[in-house]
Formats: structure tokens, C-alpha cells, sequence
């Protein structure tokens, strides 16, 4: 088994129509940790993920992959490497026009693997997330929470070293969330992989993580082991984690206000 690999961002800055979304974000995901992203809406979260996995071109700054600046890389040089990559998008992102294992082994597929031995893995993996026999179904027949574990059998179909979670218990309810959350801790403990997970969750954060980083105004406001969340007196991490309306955090119109 590789060793998991660690991804590093040196002041990553990233802008949109003059408004600056990261401001010199500086942060590290260490080999086998599972770090989780919170903040409030439009504090920056998915565009740093988004410019992690090269969706977007940061202004400013590098994103490291074990060292290596991936996206200065040639196009088959960098596809070759994003093939270690597993993302789990927040609606699960199924093609509707395609039954559910050629959804799972959508990537393998892509990557040459025979129609045979994909289906194979497909299945396998669908059992991994407690779905056996369901290869054979279309997407618009199953639930937000089926959809979500079949999004994450994709996920994890190609046996990838690092994955990507935005937002993975979004829309689900109390009991779908919990087996979610079980499902992407036994994957984990399983597969030997690096995650960053982008959460709004606090039972997430204190099921999943092994470090949390808080966006702020566009900055890693706060930095801290899943051990020290509660130990923290800071007024804005603890508003947030807790939360309340009153506090330091201003709102207005559902906006933080400058």
C-alpha cells in the first residue's frame, strides 16, 4: 500500500470581481488525516476546493500535492495523477442516462478497464456501502440517500490515495447523515487515505476529524485537533460551533456584515 500523501497550500488567493474569497490561505493536510473545512456560507470553502482540484485558477500562491505543483504540470502528466483522486460531490452528480454500476465504474472505465472486470469492482464496492444488487438501477430510482452512497461507491470505485467530500450530509436526514458518517469512517480506517471535507456538520466534525480548519473573512481563522474544538474560548469559533445568532458575528440578510 502507498503511503498517503500530503497536500499543502502556500498563500493561496483567489478573487472575483474585486471581492477577495481567499486571502493568503495557508494550510496542510497531512498523509492519512482526515481535515475538515468549516465556516459560514460564502466564507470560501468550495472555491478552495475547487482550486485544489484545479476547477479553478487561484491568483496567487501553490498548491502542493507530496511536494508537486500538479497543475503546472503537462495535461497527461496531470490526468495521470488526478486519476489517485476521489471526489464526492454534494448532489452526488449521477448520470441519469447511465444504471448505477456503470455510474460506480464511470473512472475505471475512462481508464481503460474491460466492461467485465469493471462491473465486477462496481458491484463490490456497492456492497462496501451496504447497496449489493442494485447495479442494474437507474438513478431515478432511488433515494437522496441511496443516490449518496452510490455517489460515494464512485468515489472510492477507482481506489483512489485522496478524497474530497463537499458537503456530503447535505439534505440528508438524522438517520441517513449518521450512516453516511459511518460509512466514510470505515473507509477510511480502510482505505489508508488523505480526505478534506468541506462541512457545516459540528457531529461530523467531531465524528470525522482529525484537524479542523475555520474560513474567515476569507483566512484559516482557527486551526485546531478534533481534542481541542471545545477547549477553545476564541468568541467567533465558538459562536460558530454552537450556533448562535448573537455574538460576533454579525448578520444581515443572511450575509455576514463587512
Amino acid at each position: 500500500m502507498n503511503p498517503a500523501p500530503k497536500i499543502s497550500l502556500r498563500g493561496v488567493s483567489k478573487s472575483f470581481k474585486g471581492r477577495k474569497v481567499l486571502d493568503n490561505i495557508n494550510m496542510e493536510i497531512l498523509p492519512g488525516e482526515s481535515h475538515i473545512v468549516i465556516g459560514l456560507s460564502g466564507a470560501g470553502k468550495s472555491v478552495l476546493l475547487k482550486c485544489i482540484l484545479g476547477l479553478l485558477k487561484p491568483d496567487s500562491g501553490t498548491i502542493l500535492i507530496n511536494g508537486e505543483n500538479w497543475f503546472n504540470l503537462p495535461i497527461e502528466v496531470k490526468l495521470q495523477r488526478m486519476a489517485c483522486v476521489g471526489v464526492l460531490f454534494q448532489g452526488s452528480a449521477l448520470f441519469d442516462s447511465m444504471p448505477v454500476w456503470e455510474n460506480v465504474a464511470f473512472v475505471l472505465r475512462r481508464q481503460g478497464m474491460h466492461k467485465p472486470e469493471a462491473r465486477d469492482r462496481a458491484d463490490e464496492v456497492l456492497e462496501w456501502v451496504g447497496l449489493p444488487g442494485i447495479g442494474d438501477k437507474m438513478p431515478a430510482e432511488l433515494s437522496g440517500g441511496m443516490k449518496k452512497r452510490v455517489g460515494m461507491a464512485r468515489t472510492i470505485c477507482h481506489r483512489p490515495e485522496i478524497i474530497f467530500y463537499d458537503e456530503p450530509l447535505a439534505g440528508l436526514d438524522p438517520v441517513m447523515s449518521d450512516v453516511i458518517t459511518t460509512l466514510m469512517k470505515r473507509l477510511h480506517e480502510r482505505m489508508n487515505v488523505t480526505s478534506m471535507t468541506i462541512a457545516h456538520s459540528m457531529k461530523l466534525v467531531h465524528e470525522f476529524s482529525d484537524r479542523v480548519s475555520m474560513l474567515y473573512k476569507g483566512r484559516v481563522y482557527q486551526q485546531m485537533s478534533r481534542d481541542e474544538i471545545e477547549l477553545s474560548q476564541d468568541p467567533v469559533f465558538r459562536q460558530f460551533i454552537e450556533g448562535r445568532a448573537e455574538g460576533p458575528i454579525q448578520l444581515t440578510n443572511g450575509k455576514e456584515a463587512s
